[in-house]
């Protein structure tokens, strides 16, 4: 199984921080954001991993230059595209595979990695079902399968769960989704999440739900998520 890592953005709500290195390199109790999703990934035997990079390209390369299984795809186009973009750069590496999807700020215990693993062949969405804030996309579902992505600002009473920045696709989610990436791209769209694409393709896969309530996760997109993801995972 292979892994995408999209660690291109600089992270804007921590410029004060993220002045002079990707938000992906922020450090968590000793390690940084990047370094504990690639330690999790190998540990539960991922061959290859993507890490489609933007913002600091030099900083990420020397960080992590004796890791191996990583190849590096520079998103060029960072600073006037959204991930869906940098998404696409890997569709020559994963395009028809069996691949985890993580956003480059996503810290979570390797737990839910492990759950996502065992259930090979499948499309899997990691979903916190009692959680609920404005910083997370929401999902609705139906019999355990994702129906619909959810925009963060979803009331609590239409959703069922928040999203955590991990996702699996099976080899045959795989090639749907990036059918649709490619078909967006082709039409301008690099300025769009990648569950713009997932939401148009739900009706065509079978997403099941795992429930990771109760399993430390954060991602983090502001100071304040930096406190709570010291304390959450302090070692």
């Amino acid at each position: 199984m292979k892994a995408v890592i999209l660690a291109a953005g600089r992270g804007t709500r921590m410029s004060n921080i993220t002045e002079d290195k990707p938000k992906c390199l922020i450090n968590i109790s000793g390690k940084t954001i990047l370094e504990r999703q690639i330690e999790i990934l190998l540990k539960y035997s991922i061959k290859q991993i993507y890490v489609v990079i933007g913002y600091k390209t030099e900083k990420i390369r020397e960080k992590m230059r004796n890791i191996e299984s990583i190849e590096m795809i520079e998103n060029k186009e960072y600073a006037t595209t959204d991930n869906i973009y940098s998404l696409y750069l890997t569709l020559d590496k994963v395009k028809g595979e069996e691949f985890i999807l993580l956003n480059g700020d996503a810290v979570f215990e390797e737990e839910i990695i492990r759950r996502v693993v065992a259930r090979k062949g499948l499309d899997i969405a990691p979903v916190d079902i009692d959680y609920y804030d404005l910083e997370e996309l929401k999902i609705r579902e139906k019999n355990g399968f994702v129906t619909e992505i959810l925009p963060k600002a979803a009331s609590k009473k239409i959703s069922n769960g928040s999203t955590i920045g991990v996702f699996k696709f099976s080899s045959e989610g795989s090639n749907a989704l990036f059918y649709e990436i490619q078909s967006l791209i082709e039409k301008g769209a690099k300025n769009k999440w990648f569950e713009y694409a997932l939401n148009n393709i739900l009706r065509k896969i079978k997403m099941y739900i795992i429930n990771v309530s109760g399993l430390k996760w954060m991602e983090v997109d502001t100071l304040e998520d930096i406190k709570k993801s010291q304390v959450l995972f302090g070692e």
